[in-house]
């Protein structure tokens, strides 16, 4: 069992018994000395005594004078120092001659070995008898016996033994206080180091020794000190490494959970394997149920998926790959196969090269492969019908392509189909409707076509049909005209009924087509073209069509130069007040100078505008033009103050929110005042944008310009609109004035919407008269003005400059 004593106190006991061991001899030794120098002194003073005794008796016993040796053996006795105690001489009879001390004795006690005295030993009373033989003439007479007292070397010897004992426990004792001394002052750096041991054991890696004095110790404590300071440092780094560890496995147990990763590791060179509860997990089972060997788990992939997973791991294993990647099928535990990603890397043997470790993990991609499929799905339809969108439609006709190119004498046909006026139903009945009828066109279309056909949506209110396998191009046409009536069937949306009508465009194809999008292109050419046409609403595309188009492209580019470039310009046409025949003011007209031979007209490249969205922008040039004419022929005097002209605006322009400033900020920058102009806008405008014409133009009219209606008579609604519309003069559409000789019903109608204008505080202008008797009859009306080619047909301005010059004074179209 160890000793619980400590190192001081151990040291001190060993002293102690050490010190206590020699003292014991050291005072055995004494002991004996001192006994064998007693002894010796002993044995000196009985020879003394023999041979005083000797002398004495030689003197007396021979002559038998025993009283006088008695008496001086008396004397002896008192004077002797040598410890003579008493004597007795006896003659060889035994008869005891001499007395002398110690008179009671009455037995002579034996006689002690003089051989073999020790005062240690063998001594009683502290007396010692010794007897020799008396001799005369070498005979033995008798003999005398002696005592001799050993008391005083006996407390001599005692008292050298006590001073020694006394001695030897003082020397012990300091020795005990030396030691003491002496091991406190070795052994207290021991007791600080082992105080500090267990500081350091308990967690204390901050407790330091004091480092006093260079001996062996205090430099103990130095290297100590450093210890601890080496050891807290690594400590430190060590828990340092030990939480940025914690901290990585638990980021990398979160990103793995996180992740949906199983572990896996497969040890090569004894066919061992590992898989991870996780891994368990993804194929729906737990660790207890999965058995774990690389046999079964191939049994758990997808048929399809296990050769290919075969030859990547191969090629991993020979090096041909930095790294397994694969993305397979895997058996679930409910019967399904889960898509998943496996990866992982392989550990090379540096001297053979063969591969003898290889981990990695699985990761659960199931959700995100069918998310994938979604996302392509999605990229390849239509979200709102789920039809095929316009990429996947052409997809497969350019399939149909490559097909009718092997197969001779194949026929096939690609239906581009357009709902007419859907934005009307956006607009009145809202978009949710809109996309109600999508649907239900969509539907419609579906259920009519084949199941070989392909039906997509590859516009927004457009539709493409591809027929294939068709046996000749009639067929085609019944299609399209059995879905017209299909899709022309009552319909029910947010409680109104509805009968879509379509415009379809056909194009026929077969082999010798390269590019899907030229079919595709034919069939839109084709459809825009039944949409131009009145009668036939579904129109099969041909070659004069494309040629058409390329035209239009053609025009459409040069409309974009003209309005850079600033080439179209304003023609003017007088308005004529019909009571004076004098010119009142003009209707600014856009006009387009070619360099060309070929002209063309407003009629062309307005509408071509409007649809390109460039109204705008050619209705502010005209208006910055006309403004521009109007200022500098006042500032030269060739028109007054009471002459206007007239703009015309284009429905699109309403939709600018800032119309007014814009057109405020044109007059005001040329110093016109707003009265000198007059905006025009067509009554169908005013129909099918009621809310919005009326804001735009009430706000131009608060600006104070005036305002005209153009076209009227045209709009099926004037008549309930004119009490609503802030407008200051309307213009009776050219077709009355054309038939106004000859109808008497119409010119009954021009006479009323006159008199109404006039009820209202309105003027009149009669526009496209052409000959003298339309004037008079409308002068007989009450109209106001009138304009046409009887007066004028619109010119350009610097003729009009000559007119205004030459015939300031007397009018030209007086009494026209």
């Amino acid at each position: 069992m160890p000793s619980k004593l400590s190192i001081r106190v151990r040291l001190l006991l060993a002293s102690t018994v050490v010190q206590i061991v020699m003292l014991t001899l050291l005072l055995t030794n004494s002991g004996r000395l001192m006994n064998e120098a007693t002894t010796a002194s002993l044995n000196t003073l009985i020879a003394q005594n023999s041979a005083i005794l000797n002398v004495v008796t030689a003197t007396f016993v021979p002559q038998g004078r025993y009283k006088a040796l008695q008496d001086a053996l008396g004397e002896l006795l008192n004077e002797t120092n040598e410890g003579l105690i008493y004597v007795r001489i006896v003659d060889s009879t035994g008869q005891t001659r001499v007395r002398a001390g110690l008179p009671d004795m009455t037995t002579l006690p034996p006689p002690d070995d003089a051989s073999a005295l020790n005062l240690g030993a063998g001594i009683n009373n502290n007396l010692i008898h010794i007897r020799r033989p008396v001799l005369l003439e070498r005979n033995q007479v008798g003999f005398v016996q002696f005592g001799v007292s050993v008391a005083a070397l006996t407390i001599a010897k005692q008292r050298i033994l006590s001073q020694g004992i006394a001695i030897a426990s003082a020397e012990v004792l300091l020795t005990l206080l030396l030691l003491s001394a002496v091991g406190y002052l070795m052994t207290r750096n021991l007791g600080r180091l082992l105080r500090g041991s267990q500081a350091i054991a308990a967690g204390q890696l901050s407790h330091r020794l004091p480092e006093h004095g260079q001996d062996e110790l205090a430099q103990l404590c130095q290297h100590f000190n450093r210890m601890a300071s080496a050891l807290q440092s690594r400590i430190q780094e060590l828990e340092t490494t030990a939480h940025q560890l914690a901290n990585s496995e638990e980021r990398y147990a979160l990103a793995t959970r996180a992740a949906n990763d199983g572990l896996w590791d497969w040890d090569l060179a004894n066919d061992k394997t590992y898989f991870a509860p996780r891994f368990a997990e993804i194929l729906g089972l737990t660790a207890d149920t999965f058995a774990g060997t690389r046999d079964t788990l191939v049994t758990y992939l997808h048929p399809e998926d296990r050769e290919p997973f075969r030859l990547r791991m191969i090629a991993h294993l020979k090096r041909e790959s930095a790294q397994l990647m694969v993305e397979h099928r895997i058996l679930h535990a409910d019967g399904s196969y889960r898509w998943i990603l496996t990866c992982g890397m392989a550990v090379f043997d540096a001297k053979s090269g063969r591969a003898v470790r290889m981990a990695g993990s699985i990761s659960d991609i199931h959700l995100r492969k069918r998310a994938e499929d979604q996302l392509v799905h999605d990229a390849l339809h239509d979200g709102l019908t789920g039809l095929a969108n316009r990429a996947l439609f052409v997809e497969h006709l350019q399939n149909t392509l490559r097909h009718a190119d092997r197969v001779t004498g194949s026929l096939f046909a690609v239906l581009h189909i357009n709902i007419e006026r859907f934005h009307v139903v956006n607009d009145s009945l809202g978009y949710s409707a809109g996309d109600d009828l999508l649907r239900l066109v969509a539907s419609r279309i579906r259920a009519l076509a084949r199941s070989g056909d392909v039906v997509g949506r590859i516009g927004g209110d457009q539709f493409a049909v591809l027929l294939d396998d068709i046996t000749e191009a009639s067929e085609a046409i019944r299609f399209s005209e059995n879905l017209q009536v299909r899709l022309a069937e009552n319909a029910e949306l947010n409680g109104h009924s509805l009968c879509p009508k379509t415009r379809i465009g056909v194009a026929l194809g077969s082999g010798g087509f390269n590019n899907a999008e030229d079919l595709m292109r034919d069939a839109d050419n084709a459809m825009h073209r039944s949409r131009s046409s009145a009668d036939n609403t579904i129109t099969v595309f041909q070659s004069a069509m494309h040629q058409q188009v390329m035209r239009d492209l053609q025009l459409e580019s040069q409309l974009r130069t003209a309005l850079r470039d600033h080439q179209l310009v304003a023609h003017f046409q007088p308005i004529v007040d019909l009571k004076t025949g004098r010119a009142t003011g003009f209707e600014a007209l856009v006009r387009w100078p070619q360099a060309s031979s070929r002209r063309i007209g407003p009629d062309v490249f307005i509408p071509l505008a409007e649809s390109l969205g460039l109204v705008h922008e050619l209705g502010m040039q005209m208006l910055d033009q006309t403004c521009a004419r109007l200022k500098a022929w006042r500032e030269c005097g060739l028109a007054d103050t009471n002459l206007s002209i007239s703009v015309n605006l284009s429905p699109r322009q309403l939709m600018q929110t800032d119309l007014a400033d814009q057109v405020v900020a044109c007059i005001d920058r040329h110093g016109l005042p707003p009265s000198a102009l007059k905006l025009e806008i067509t009554e169908g405008t005013l129909v099918t944008r009621k809310e919005l014409a009326t804001s735009q133009l009430g706000k131009l009219r608060a600006k104070g310009l005036k305002i005209l209606i153009d076209d009227f008579g045209t709009g099926y609604s004037s008549l309930s609109y004119l009490h609503s519309i802030p407008c200051d003069t309307i213009k009776l559409d050219g077709s009355f004035i054309r038939e106004i000789e000859r109808d008497t019903r119409l010119r009954a109608i021009v006479g009323a919407s006159i008199h109404l204008a006039h009820e209202l505080g309105m003027s009149v202008v009669a526009e496209c008269i052409e000959t003298r008797a339309q004037a008079d009859l409308l002068r007989e009306l009450n109209c106001d003005f009138g304009q046409g080619y009887l007066f004028s047909p619109a010119e350009p301005a610097d003729r009009v400059e000559e007119w205004l010059t030459t015939n300031a004074s007397q009018p030209e179209w007086s009494h026209a």
